[in-house]
């Protein structure tokens, strides 16, 4: 181990055997931005549901890179599985909350599992426009809960009418 420098703690090793970066390059800096400030205020002024999301995206995020493949350029079982889990978990929340937006976060992960499927049908699909197709899906359900998080903000304790025997 002559020569190598320790890992900073933002890198986790991955199945490959070498350093998956969670920010290395300026699209991934730019996602963990837009991440860190949507589920910041999701958890700040959003809902239970809007809380519970907020965990899980950065869960989903931080468990990507770990469930990355040996095999770059084709289908990566580890991330479909992570992103299932997500969509799973969306698809419960919908189901089970008033919530509008969760319906649109949860279709724009269900596109990117389609995404993945067509990428498993079909080898021939390049590896760069399934990657960038799942990195748009990702941004819509990242802004599904931005807009929950705007919608359902902690409002104002509304005062209560008084009782007609309080009245009295």
């Amino acid at each position: 181990m002559i020569g190598r420098r320790p890992l900073p703690p933002w890198r986790a090793q991955s199945a490959l055997g070498t350093s998956a970066l969670y920010f290395a390059v300026l699209p991934q800096q730019i996602w963990f931005v837009a991440m860190v400030l949507v589920s910041g205020a999701a958890l700040w002024r959003g809902g239970i549901p809007e809380k519970r999301v907020a965990v899980a995206n950065v869960a989903a995020w931080f468990l990507t890179p770990l469930a990355y493949d040996r095999d770059l350029a084709g289908l990566q079982w580890g991330v479909l599985g992570v992103d299932a889990l997500f969509l799973a978990y969306l698809l419960f929340l919908a189901l089970t909350t008033d919530r509008l937006w969760l319906l649109f976060a949860t279709a724009f992960q269900l596109l990117g599992i389609v995404t993945h499927v067509a990428m498993g049908v079909d080898e021939g699909v390049p590896a760069l426009p399934y990657r960038w197709g799942l990195v748009i899906w990702s941004y819509l359900t990242l802004t599904a809960l931005a807009v929950g998080a705007w919608v359902h903000r902690d409002q104002p304790v509304s005062t209560v009418a008084p009782s007609a025997e309080a009245r009295r």
